[in-house]
């Protein structure tokens, strides 16, 4: 048997037994861990408050080999960010992401790097207001360590350039009709090579600028506010995207969009 400490931020969690909780939550050293919290769902215990959702603890873990779910001995509570589970659009958002790393298959040597985004995630739906541009950011990171960053510089299918040459560090794009996001093909579709497809989402050439500014960090420095209607598009065609990338839809995705 193996002990280790560490903190974890909590993703999910299940009722077990009468009193007790599974936790599965991510950490910066182990990746995703599930354990049994006795006591989970007992105020006596003093341990509902730490099975809540997104808050973060320092665990004490029992570890034995071969086995799926480790023994939480001890475990403190370090941030409850009681404002999400408050809001109930910040709930939402912050369900929809811990889903998305739920799916997320996550070696131990990229755990701090997934931890740290969702981390300071967290904290930033905890304090803003800008809930969408917030979860946008946090999508536009997650395709970066999932290594399937969709090709924003050139047409995927002509391989014509998608930006026209400006100076400075804010780019224009080439067309000024709707492109397309092919989460089939990873990269936008120009105008000219846009198709009827399941996997295609319309982005509008500011949204797909604010898209390039974003995961290119161009223009770092510079305030740049999208649109409401530039959200909505990016939200739908990025969520398409990792649809597509996990084989499957996401539930906490359908609540999201029917109550935003």
């Amino acid at each position: 048997m193996k002990i280790i400490e560490t903190d974890g931020i909590v993703i999910k969690t299940m009722d077990f037994k009468e009193n007790d909780s599974i936790l599965t939550f991510l950490t910066p050293d182990s990746g995703k861990i599930a354990g049994v919290l006795h006591g989970g769902k007992s105020a006596r215990t003093g341990n509902a408050a730490k099975a809540e959702l997104f808050v973060t603890n320092h665990f004490e873990l029992s570890v034995k080999p071969n086995t799926e779910l480790v023994r939480i001995r001890k475990c403190e509570l370090l941030e409850s960010y009681h404002h999400i589970r408050r809001n109930y659009s910040k709930f939402l958002h912050a369900s929809y992401i811990s889903e998305l790393l739920l799916l997320c298959e996550i070696p131990a040597v990229e755990s701090k790097d997934y931890y740290n985004l969702l981390h300071s995630t967290i904290i930033q739906l905890s304090k803003s207001a800008k809930i969408a541009e917030i979860k946008f950011e946090f999508e536009v990171q997650l395709l970066k360590l999932l290594g399937i960053s969709p090709n924003l510089e050139s047409c995927i299918q002509c391989g014509g350039s998608l930006w026209r040459n400006t100076s400075g560090n804010l780019l224009t794009a080439k067309f000024s009709v709707p492109y397309q996001l092919d989460a089939s093909q990873g990269g936008i579709r120009c105008p000219n090579c846009c198709i009827r497809s399941s996997f295609t989402n319309a982005l509008h050439p500011g949204s797909l600028a604010y898209f390039h500014n974003r995961q290119t960090g161009m223009g770092s420095g510079i305030e740049i506010s999208p649109t409401q209607i530039s959200l909505k598009e990016l939200a739908q065609a990025v969520y398409v995207y990792l649809s597509h990338f996990f084989g499957r839809n996401l539930k906490s995705y359908t609540l999201l969009k029917e109550n935003s």
